[in-house]
């Protein structure tokens, strides 16, 4: 098992890690802080003692992080990983905007809606497919972007822990608690202000809704 230390803080830009294993351009650390592929998350990219990472997987608990090129570095060597902070603090912030739009959407739209599927498309949009009994109301729309927004401007933090049965629990005060293993600011005004809008719709009776970043903080 890879010791996972974006469990631990996931706003960790760096580390020092011991190589366990080589596979061609596959690598296994004893420790990471680089998020793998899955739950809707996009997976990390950045350096590993300057080999460029361009994506991060999971296999059996085991972290991979897949390299452009085979690396210059060998088994058991200590090494330095670096990821690429903008592009994972663009992620934690679309993933948790992403919640605070279901349970709006929720809210807005009631049992006319139901999520169907959800997930990052890359680092820069979020996207959610619902499946409506009744045509998508542009205005009711709007009203959840409007929501989202003063939800975000509220400064409401977030709480991101494990539960009784191993599972990690995203919490915001007065919404119910969801299951989550992705990512995530602590508190909402750092997502900054989101844009919502109907992307292509996927299919019969389902609307793709789409989140943007309209402002992009950087954390340091």
């Amino acid at each position: 098992m890879t010791i996972l230390l974006y469990r631990i803080d996931p706003y960790m830009k760096s580390f020092n890690a011991k190589v366990m294993k080589i596979e061609n351009n596959i690598i296994t650390l004893d420790k990471t802080c680089f998020f793998p592929q899955g739950g809707g998350q996009v997976g990390d990219t950045g350096e590993i003692s300057g080999n460029k990472v361009i994506n991060t997987l999971s296999s059996d608990e085991v972290i991979q992080h897949i390299l452009e090129n085979a690396p210059n570095f060998s088994i058991k060597e200590e090494i330095l990983g670096q990821i690429d902070w903008e592009r994972r603090y663009r992620i934690m912030k679309l993933h948790s905007a992403a919640h605070l739009v279901y349970y709006t959407m929720q809210e807005v739209f009631g049992e006319n809606c139901k999520p169907a599927s959800s997930g990052l498309l890359d680092d820069k949009k979020d996207r959610t497919d619902y499946i409506f009994n009744e045509p998508l109301d542009k205005q009711k729309l709007l009203l959840v972007e409007e929501k989202v927004n003063n939800l975000i401007l509220d400064g409401l933090p977030i709480s991101h822990l494990k539960n009784n049965e191993g599972r990690f629990i995203w919490k915001i005060q007065n919404f119910e608690a969801m299951e989550c293993g992705g990512t995530h600011v602590k508190n909402t005004k750092e997502i900054g202000k989101v844009n919502i809008k109907r992307g292509s719709k996927p299919g019969k009776g389902r609307e793709r809704i789409e989140i943007t970043l309209s402002q992009q903080k950087n954390q340091s």
